[in-house]
């Protein structure tokens, strides 16, 4: 049974612009494992976009928002062994989740060179 529906997008070279102005964007931000993820890709802002708008996309899902003391880096993008990317959900993120007795997440992500977008389902 679905119990939130988040969407989110963003232009990509507004997150460019903030990870070539302030040298911590990022790390406030994303998990090691996604800078490093984004660093080693070609167009880093377009997959930092993606996942910015995962993390956005989440928390509209969820229905709360920053509230409860969830952050940024609660939420994380990983892909699979095939590639897809799915959420790995931490700290207040994963308490607040399992709180509400939720069960998965959904994950869709896409872009073109000058949108990001996420679409996520929580059941």
């Amino acid at each position: 049974m679905i119990k939130g529906i988040g969407v989110d997008m963003v232009e990509i070279a507004r997150v460019r612009r903030l990870i070539e102005r302030d040298p911590g964007f990022a790390a406030r931000i994303f998990t090691a494992r996604e800078i490093a993820y984004c660093e080693g890709k070609f167009s880093r802002a377009q997959h930092y976009a993606a996942r910015f708008t995962a993390k956005e996309a989440f928390f509209k899902a969820l229905g709360t928002g920053f509230r409860d003391g969830m952050g940024w880096r609660d939420v994380e993008v990983e892909n699979d062994e095939l590639g897809k990317p799915q959420l790995r959900l931490a700290a207040t993120a994963l308490e607040q989740f399992r709180k509400r007795k939720l069960k998965k997440t959904l994950l869709s992500l896409s872009h073109t060179r000058e949108m990001a977008v996420a679409l996520v389902v929580i059941e």
